[in-house]
């Protein structure tokens, strides 16, 4: 398959990318940091850098990469500093997603799956999932003070809500959200659970999910058709097993 890459240099990126090339498929990541990529990932004649972002890049040269790719990962994230999380653009997620997303054109062939890096934090909304008063006021201040969480949410919903709002893309895009809960570092790939919706609080009990585990199954699922079917339109969180 041929796969579009966003945020393929973030911690969580470069190992979705990792498991696409070593499964054989192609890759397009693009990058801020050309340099930075190379070093994290070997070499490969099945990878291709582009040092732009999905809001730098000319909308000719994007809409060209979405009409070739059969998938997109993205798997943007905030720079944890003070500019990264108050600087521009605020809604770096929700716009380039969006962005994206408006590429796919009504000539399209075959249906685009997209997968977004999303967290616990974002509620899946159309399954009323259950959050307490305390986290519920949490969650209502770190709206205030933290826009990268207002972002995370609003890119949730872009794509909960894309074929409601945009009927013409029901047979042009799929998309899942994956959720991973605390992420952690590991180098080695481990056992982890899947679940519709958060099996523990995301505020005050929260799990882990080692990063490479949150690669491996946003890299399979976009090719593995059994796993695609099952996942798709929802919003589904995955917890390190133990």
């Amino acid at each position: 398959m041929n796969v579009l890459v966003l945020g393929a240099t973030g911690a969580t990126g470069r190992w979705a990318v990792t498991e696409l090339l070593a499964n054989g498929h192609n890759v397009v990541a693009l990058v801020r940091d050309a340099t930075a990529m190379k070093t994290l990932i070997k070499p490969s004649t099945q990878l291709t850098i582009i040092e732009k972002t999905a809001l730098t890049i000319a909308l000719k040269e994007l809409t060209k990469l979405v009409c070739q790719s059969d998938a997109i990962i993205c798997c943007l994230g905030h720079t944890l500093s003070w500019k990264g999380i108050y600087g521009a653009p605020r809604m770096l997620v929700k716009s380039s997603l969006q962005r994206v997303c408006e590429c796919v054109t009504p000539e399209r062939k075959t249906t685009l799956r997209v997968v977004l890096m999303n967290s616990t934090g974002c509620r899946n909304l159309d399954e009323q999932e259950p959050v307490s008063l305390a986290q519920h006021a949490v969650l209502g201040l770190l709206r205030l003070l933290l826009p990268p969480h207002v972002d995370n949410e609003r890119a949730g919903n872009y794509l909960r809500l894309l074929h409601k709002r945009h009927p013409e893309l029901n047979h042009l895009i799929e998309w899942v959200v994956v959720r991973p809960d605390a992420l952690i570092d590991d180098r080695q790939l481990s056992e982890y659970t899947l679940h519709p919706s958060p099996i523990r609080s995301a505020l005050f009990d929260s799990g882990k999910t080692s990063r490479i585990n949150a690669g491996h199954f946003m890299a399979n699922l976009v090719v593995n058709d059994t796993d695609w079917q099952q996942w798709k339109g929802k919003m589904p969180v995955i917890y390190n097993n133990g």
